[in-house]
């Protein structure tokens, strides 16, 4: 903006001198073109930032390596086309609590993107502070505030992890009680006063001479467990997701309900119930939302 005021005043003092020295009309026709600049830049200004509106699309989730883009599109009033705005736009990468900031400066009436880094998984969120609505030669501009917000998550592509899990080292299999009327598998105990009749054991009872009761059985499986370590070397982070995306559906596929174990650094470990793939989904979205605490002794990025 101020090399713009440095050019105009310059093309004022040119105009003067220009007019000093010929005294002619057309040199009278360039000093008044000239002053004149400055009332339509101000009158541009600020009927452009008065019907002037900005919207931003990038509320999605992408897996990690494709292309996205965040989206700004603008619009004013017709009959000032040449309306300028800026806007400064603070990207936040979520884990890591990293800033970058954006400035974009671009015409009314137009869709302008910024390209995003999809090379790591995580959550990436933006805000913006006030756009500033700029004449067409960049001399006055009027503020305003617009909620601009919006974030992209970067989800993991499944990779396979060096040992593919065993299906028979994870269905432990265990008892417990249950109302089933009619189960094949059932315990024996004494008697007890307030026991159903129906489920005496009466052979058992005839030989221990005291009454007998079956009580029902059910199979049940244990929780398999898969550990995800949190770590701010983003290579490592992007294959450690990477593996447990593949094992969890892997078990999903197979009816193993499971728990994922996130140990974030120096904090108590967070576990995620999953059994289907949208519980999956909801605890990879929340894994990608977890800020990770400065560790003491940086890892080197292998990425």
């Amino acid at each position: 903006m101020l090399r713009n005021w440095i050019i105009y005043i310059l093309a004022l003092l040119g105009a003067l001198a220009f007019f000093f020295c010929y005294k002619m009309w057309f040199s009278w026709y360039v000093l008044i073109i000239t002053i004149l600049i400055l009332p339509v830049a101000l009158l541009v200004s600020a009927f452009s930032a008065l019907f002037f509106q900005i919207e931003a699309d990038a509320f999605r989730k992408v897996l990690k390596g494709d292309s996205v883009e965040i989206s700004f599109t603008s619009s004013g009033l017709g009959s000032f086309p040449f309306a300028l705005y800026s806007v400064n736009v603070t990207l936040l990468e979520v884990m890591t609590e990293e800033k970058t900031q954006i400035r974009l400066l671009s015409q009314c009436n137009t869709t302008d993107s910024v390209m995003l880094d999809t090379t790591h998984c995580g959550t990436y969120r933006f805000t913006s502070g006030k756009v500033r609505i700029y004449d067409m030669f960049g001399l006055f501009f009027i503020p305003r505030t617009y909620p601009l917000r919006g974030e992209v998550v970067v989800l993991p592509v499944p990779c396979i992890p060096p040992a593919v899990p065993d299906l028979n080292g994870f269905k432990a299999k265990g008892l417990r009680k249950t109302d089933a009327p009619y189960s094949e598998i059932y315990d024996v105990r004494e008697y007890m006063p307030g026991d159903p009749v129906k489920r005496i054991h009466w052979k058992l009872s005839a030989k221990k001479d005291r009454f007998m009761i079956r009580e029902p059985q059910e199979e049940t499986f244990g929780h398999s467990r898969v550990y995800l370590a949190l770590s701010r070397n983003r290579g490592r982070l992007d294959r450690n997701l990477g593996e447990v995306m593949f094992t969890s559906e892997y078990f999903i596929k197979h009816d193993i309900p499971h728990k994922i174990r996130v140990l974030p650094p120096l904090k108590k470990e967070i576990a995620f119930d999953i059994e289907t793939h949208q519980d999956l989904d909801d605890a990879i979205l929340a894994i990608l939302h977890m800020p990770i605490p400065q560790q003491e002794e940086e890892d080197e990025d292998d990425a």
